[in-house]
């Protein structure tokens, strides 16, 4: 695998990009990890999730592929129809088990029809203009902001490890509110990571916050020559923003589930704001300065 890589990374340096469509040739896949306390117990509950990285020549698309399924059948007549009638019959399952006293709720009947998304977080990173193009959404609302590649500074450490084989370094930078410790491998030499970590000599592999309370873990990695992705965004429906009102609307949106959803419902659905757990925090903090 190292060898085809290597051979890979040789080709790339001599023929230029295409300038057609954008194209990936390097596809890794992570296992995204968060964490929430329930505050009855007090017991720390770990969440985790895939997304993928596609890496092209200057650019890059990280997605959760469940939530990109779905975008996808979304913009499509055909699958826009398939996703329809699949909600209908899942709406009238939810409704006859709460008339019969099954717990079984619309969402867990949507998780087993395969018809959830997963994260809405997505992004485009454009290596040549230095800067992350982020799609992110709070309830029905979708909203896109940029991010400064530059806000991300490293410090190379001595400490290494192996992972998948690869032997990585150790790097450390405090960015947006949380510290990051990375491992990268020079052995993989794109400037690339999970989320919106890069700008190391080399992959980063695996990556956690020094608290402990979200970090990605490469799960594998493969060439692969395959369109980069579209991040399917409708311009009639997508709101200009910045990270940090973004942020500030997620979390006050978070700690006012209940009462946005009667708002958006007229009234027509009302909740009880859920008391036995809580994120602990989102991944960037610095929107509470």
């Amino acid at each position: 695998m190292k060898r085809t890589l290597t051979y890979l990374f040789c080709l790339i340096a001599i023929f230029p990009a295409i300038a057609e469509s954008p194209r990936a040739f390097l596809k890794a896949e992570y296992e995204s990890m968060s964490k929430t306390i329930n505050t009855n117990t007090g017991d720390t509950i770990t969440h985790n999730s895939d997304f993928v990285l596609k890496i092209g020549q200057g650019q890059s698309f990280y997605f959760d592929p469940q939530t990109n399924r779905i975008d996808s059948l979304e913009n499509d007549p055909q699958g826009k129809m398939m996703l329809k009638e699949a909600d209908d019959a899942a709406l009238q399952k939810a409704i006859a088990n709460m008339n019969a006293g099954l717990g079984e709720t619309w969402f867990d009947i949507r998780e087993k029809m395969g018809i959830n998304r997963g994260s809405r977080y997505k992004n485009m990173k454009n290596f040549e203009l230095r800067t992350i193009t982020v799609w992110d959404s709070q309830m029905r609302d979708r909203y896109r902001y940029p991010v400064e590649m530059d806000d991300l500074q490293w410090e190379l450490m001595d400490s290494t490890k192996t992972v998948l084989d690869y032997e990585c370094q150790l790097a450390v930078a405090e960015y947006h509110g949380r510290k990051w410790y990375a491992w990268f491998t020079p052995e993989i030499p794109v400037q690339d990571g999970p989320w919106q970590l890069c700008g190391l000599p080399g992959l980063i592999m695996e990556a956690i916050t020094a608290d402990g309370e979200y970090g990605f873990t490469i799960k594998g990695i493969q060439q692969c020559d395959e369109p980069l992705g579209d991040p399917y965004e409708n311009p009639d429906k997508i709101f200009k923003s910045t990270r940090i009102a973004v942020l500030r609307m997620k979390d006050y949106g978070n700690r006012n589930r209940a009462a946005q959803i009667s708002a958006m419902t007229g009234g027509k659905v009302n909740i009880q704001q859920p008391e036995y757990k809580e994120n602990i925090d989102y991944i960037e903090t610095d929107y509470h300065e």
